[in-house]
């Protein structure tokens, strides 16, 4: 929590971040008052525990009720991702060479579950233990080599997200080789550039509309549109608000120009 309340100050400065993290206490201590006398109604898939209600995520501009498990910090995205990749997608049964962008700590287990996969963690920054420091508009990677990429809640940090979605699909193994990616949107719109990083948007470039798919075709993938299936009773259970997400493969024609 220290060194949370750190970076905000350092980010935002003391003005703006000083409310935010009394904000961040009081949610904090109700919820953990809640989770000691109440029965638990919550439980997260990723690590087993449950309680009466899960962290608020709450950043400048906005507030998530119910959102970050507290003990893995998983998110919405996360449990449903965790219960996808072990029941649907099997991951455990994959094999060959992937990709994987901003490692998430709730899904660790899975993928090391997936002995058969050679697993390389990369990201911008060191600090969450990566195999290859590189930005996703540049990567140091050979052509068609990667058999599956995972990147989720990425793209929208980065700026040039046309360069990033070619490399991408440069380096996704034609044939067989899969991409699995999601942004945040607001469906039923055009995305919306914002031109800088917003901080009131956890550092967003943009808010993504129906109109990545077709960003996503436009860099020579075959785009499939998905959601989680999951009940009612299991979206409740699991904290869980389904989102839309897409595998991707490679076409037969050329990767078009950036």
């Amino acid at each position: 929590m220290f060194s949370w309340c750190r970076a905000q100050i350092e980010e935002h400065g003391i003005r703006v971040a000083a409310p935010l993290i009394g904000r961040v206490a009081r949610s904090r201590a109700r919820v953990q008052l809640a989770n000691r006398f109440f029965p638990a109604t919550v439980e997260c898939p990723c690590c087993g525990w449950t309680g009466r209600q899960f962290f608020d995520y709450i950043e400048v501009g906005y507030t998530v009720p119910n959102a970050s498990c507290p003990q893995c910090d998983s998110h919405s995205r996360h449990r449903a991702f965790y219960l996808w990749l072990r029941n649907t997608y099997q991951l455990k049964t994959r094999q060959g060479t992937a990709l994987m962008f901003a490692p998430e700590r709730a899904l660790e287990s899975l993928w090391e579950e997936a002995d058969k996969l050679r697993l390389i963690r990369i990201d911008i920054a060191p600090a969450r233990g990566v195999d290859l420091l590189a930005n996703a508009e540049s990567l140091p990677i050979a052509d068609e080599s990667m058999d599956l990429i995972w990147c989720h809640h990425v793209l929208e940090h980065v700026e040039r997200d046309h360069e990033a979605i070619h490399e991408l699909s440069r380096v996704l193994r034609r044939g067989g080789g899969e991409l699995i990616v999601s942004v945040p949107m607001e469906l039923g719109t055009l995305t919306r550039e914002y031109g800088f990083a917003n901080p009131h948007e956890s550092g967003h470039w943009r808010m993504y509309g129906d109109d990545f798919a077709d960003l996503l075709a436009s860099k020579g993938l075959t785009v499939e549109t998905l959601t989680h299936e999951l009940s009612p009773e299991d979206c409740r259970r699991y904290g869980i608000v389904p989102e839309r997400f897409y595998i991707c493969r490679k076409n037969g024609r050329a990767v078009g120009g950036k």
